[in-house]
């Protein structure tokens, strides 16, 4: 019995361990958070990209870090849709590690790739800075372009937290440029 409960304690550990580094981020609600960034979406359309390796490689050289597991062979986006089924926008989920855990960010992206808002999801984080509407709107108006010079707008003074958010725009931002914009 003992050694039944130390096997399945141990199996649990490793399990919950990994599913702890696994930074998949499923966008929650759509269907009453999609006009929170696009007032006159209706609808949306799920789009998933495979990861090439040669992909992958690039976005990583571009960002300057690796993408987090999860995150590595599927990119995922939001084709955002009026009431003609017309695209108007997309929406990107990313998770970014934070100090106590994911940080789960969703944006909006006008169809000059330029970021159109930005919310907090879901976080963990003691830091409350990275979820103030003064930081978040510094990403506003931020496209493929400019990209790979972002960098946390409160300088030295940024903490894991909005450091974080910064990196996961930058990461979707480039990776939505390397395996969809280039493809348009």
């Amino acid at each position: 019995m003992l050694y039944s409960f130390i096997v399945f304690y141990l199996l649990q550990s490793s399990l919950t361990a990994f599913a702890q580094e696994v930074y998949i981020c499923v966008w929650r609600n759509p269907e009453r958070t999609m006009t929170r960034l696009f007032p006159a979406a209706r609808d949306y359309r799920t789009v998933s990209v495979p990861i090439p390796p040669t992909k992958l490689e690039q976005i990583e050289k571009r960002v300057g870090a690796a993408m987090l597991p999860g995150q590595r062979e599927q990119f995922q986006y939001f084709d955002m849709l009026d009431r003609d089924g017309k695209i108007i926008g997309y929406t990107q989920a990313m998770t970014q590690k934070g100090e106590f855990g994911a940080i789960e960010l969703v944006f909006g992206m006008d169809l000059g790739h330029r970021v159109t808002g930005l919310y907090i999801q879901r976080a963990r984080e003691r830091d409350r800075s990275f979820r103030e509407e003064t930081f978040l709107q510094h990403f506003t108006g931020v496209g493929i372009a400019e990209a790979e010079a972002l960098s946390d707008p409160n300088g030295d003074k940024g903490t894991i937290a909005t450091q974080a958010v910064t990196l996961g725009i930058k990461t979707a931002l480039i990776a939505f440029d390397e395996l969809v914009r280039k493809k348009e």
